[in-house]
């Protein structure tokens, strides 16, 4: 590494430094003791940076990933709501899960040792805004997800780059998640309802069927809590009219 690549190198890791030392000093003041931070939503502009930085920095080390979670819901599923993270996956290995905690083990990411925000997340530093956007990585074929294999992949956002998984797919996450108890009652509920019912009614619109009937584990237990709650049967078999609950 050349002496100014390293000089500019040594510069991102002082700023991330600083910029987030400011930010977890912010954060202790509005939370009690024992309780975890949230880290504020950033703007659009400043996810999708941080997706393109993931992106190039992955296509680089030749790696397939997909985009999922809220970030991947904004931009294939067409919910209306905000996220403060950004959840991706890539295959398990050293050229996989093993490159991707290459990149997020370096400025402009940063790691919390405070125990003020969640410990296993990675905060990617922004520097034209100053804002950190979290990141969460998951091992494409670990519990619900899918391999990069099994995934119907599609591109969107900036210039139809990034890699997110199809909607469809994104639902039978969701789903998944609903089956979780502390999903259906803790921080996350309005932002799953909210995922939920726009992939529902965007692949409803688009004369999507989905065979409601073949989901099964913690996909089909979500589907039926869902029901059970909102009582919205017709809606789901809009998608499966063979569905019962």
């Amino acid at each position: 590494m050349s002496n100014s690549r390293k000089a500019s190198s040594g510069d991102i890791a002082e700023k991330t430094k600083a910029a987030f030392g400011l930010l977890i000093s912010r954060l202790q003041q509005t939370v009690l003791p024992g309780q975890k931070a949230t880290l504020p939503s950033p703007p659009q502009r400043d996810l999708y940076h941080c997706a393109m930085y993931l992106h190039n920095e992955l296509s680089r080390a030749n790696v397939s990933y997909y985009f999922c979670g809220g970030f991947a819901c904004i931009n294939v599923g067409m919910t209306a709501r905000t996220t403060s993270d950004i959840d991706i996956a890539v295959p398990n290995g050293n050229q996989g899960y093993g490159a991707l905690l290459g990149i997020l083990s370096k400025p402009p990411f940063i790691q919390d040792v405070t125990g003020t925000l969640p410990r296993d997340s990675y905060y990617f530093f922004v520097e034209s805004s100053g804002n950190f956007v979290e990141v969460d990585g998951i091992i494409a074929g670990f519990m619900a997800f899918p391999t990069i294999e099994q995934a119907k992949i599609i591109q969107a956002g900036h210039l139809m780059q990034l890699n997110f998984l199809e909607p469809a797919g994104l639902l039978r996450l969701k789903l998944s998640s609903w089956a979780n108890q502390t999903r259906r009652v803790g921080p996350k509920r309005l932002g799953d309802i909210s995922d939920i019912v726009s992939i529902r009614d965007l692949l409803a619109s688009d004369g999507t069927s989905m065979d409601l009937r073949s989901l099964a584990g913690d996909t089909a237990l979500g589907l039926r809590e869902w029901v059970k709650e909102f009582k919205d049967l017709k809606q789901w078999q809009r998608l499966d009219g063979k569905y019962h609950g």
